[in-house]
């Protein structure tokens, strides 16, 4: 009897290599604008041709990349007018999502986004962003994890790794303590299990967000 091979990667393989290749953007690694080949970026992170193809799709339909057939892989360009469009709309979907993770969230929960705020706060005073931009990223998961709704995440995930990068590339260190400081608040609303004061202190933050946003 013949063995069939399973050639699909695992989902932490898928995982992994889409967070790898994320942070590559976000950080800049990649530079904005770039054409890469496939096997260009297979080399920078490490992964099998599979999942780094897999991990692509994902991203292109983020809007983080391009795919040109024969051609490569075209690294999303950074526009300051597409600062504050990346923002809006957080405006009102964060707020909802911080309402449901304080209603829904368990003590594991709580315990993981109290830790990863405070690791943000560590990471901004010692001004280290891409350990700031990482946990703001743990951040974003763990609350949509609490948040107990699979839809909203799915909106505001590519507009976070849009926010992200939008930082690193305006902001870099600068006023990272201060952000810090307004993820703390939203996340200690989120854990005090109080709705009402979560959509309002992400609200606050969101705010804050979008006027740095404008101000490039």
């Amino acid at each position: 009897m013949s063995t069939v091979l399973n050639t699909q990667p695992s989902l932490p393989q898928l995982r992994n290599a889409y967070l790898a290749i994320e942070a590559k953007i976000v950080l800049l690694e990649f530079r904005p604008g770039a054409m890469l080949t496939e096997k260009t970026i297979i080399e920078a992170v490490g992964f099998g041709r599979t999942p780094v193809r897999e991990a692509l799709q994902r991203l292109h339909l983020e809007g983080l990349v391009e795919i040109h057939p024969r051609l490569g892989i075209k690294i999303a360009e950074i526009r300051p007018e597409d600062y504050p469009r990346a923002i809006e709309p957080r405006l009102t979907l964060e707020p909802l999502l911080a309402r449901s993770a304080a209603r829904y969230a368990g003590p594991h929960d709580r315990e993981i986004i109290t830790a990863s705020a405070q690791r943000m706060v560590d990471a901004a005073q010692r001004n280290d962003v891409s350990a700031f931009l990482w946990e703001d990223k743990v951040l974003d998961a763990a609350i949509s994890s609490a948040a107990a709704n699979s839809f909203l995440p799915r909106a505001l995930s590519p507009l976070e790794a849009h926010s992200r990068r939008f930082w690193y590339h305006y902001h870099g260190a600068d006023g990272v303590v201060e952000c810090a400081e307004h993820h703390v608040a939203a996340c200690k609303a989120i854990v005090s299990g109080d709705p009402e004061r979560a959509s309002a202190a992400m609200r606050e933050l969101m705010e804050y967000l979008f006027v740095q946003s404008k101000r490039i």
